[in-house]
């Protein structure tokens, strides 16, 4: 399967290098637009989902603090909340997992561009070559776009356990960013800058708000 999305991702690559004219970076950057915009039906049950579970967070709280020696009675009570005000705490993580598929197929792509006839011989973009590793910059910008969205995301008042993973995840992308071939490290943080804007766009337009949830 992921060879197959490799194959069809190559055409997409080639089309837009060969037939369009750009250049590899900017093929790659069209090519996770395209991405985006296929599984933007499901960004936006992800980010109601959110806007859902940070309505609720009081009532969470309240059921943490009341119930916090009784785990059982606590987990049906938040199932409960979770129930009443249709807001599914796992509905966020579905995008994010359609996107590996992809992030593999890229990352196979790079790994053995001949296979799909591809070549990335001089394929540069700015000063990055494509079919390298280790840009410190492309790290950075990679860790930084992370804890933006991760800071979009995450819910008010959450637990220090979760704060911290707020500020460890952006580093630990940043230095997965690092490593990769710079080709998939430019299509992670595309990906990111365009979910981010993704985000704002349905939390401004798509999103309405939802009487059923209380404080």
């Amino acid at each position: 399967m992921i060879n197959a999305l490799s194959g069809m991702m190559a055409s997409v690559l080639n089309y837009f290098q060969s037939v369009l004219g750009l250049g590899w970076g900017m093929a790659i950057i069209l090519l996770t637009i395209v991405v985006k915009v296929v599984l933007f039906p499901f960004s936006i049950s992800q980010i109601r989902s959110m806007e859902g579970m940070k309505k609720i967070q009081p009532q969470i709280k309240e059921i943490q603090e009341k119930y916090k020696k009784n785990p059982e009675e606590q987990q049906r009570r938040m199932m409960e909340v979770y129930k009443e005000n249709k807001v599914n705490p796992l509905g966020g993580c579905l995008p994010l997992l359609l996107q590996l598929p992809f992030l593999w197929a890229l990352f196979g792509l790079l790994n053995n561009p001949e296979k799909f006839n591809i070549d990335f011989t001089n394929a540069f973009f700015l000063t990055m070559d494509l079919a390298k590793s280790k840009y410190l910059v492309l790290g950075i910008i990679s860790g930084l776009t992370s804890f933006l969205q991760q800071k979009m995301t995450t819910v008010a008042n959450t637990d220090p356990s979760q704060s911290s993973f707020m500020y460890f995840m952006p580093i630990f992308m940043g230095y997965i960013t690092y490593t990769l071939k710079a080709g998939v490290g430019l299509y992670w943080v595309a990906s990111t800058i365009i979910g981010i804007l993704q985000q704002w766009l349905i939390a401004k337009f798509f999103i309405r708000e939802n009487p059923q949830v209380e404080s």
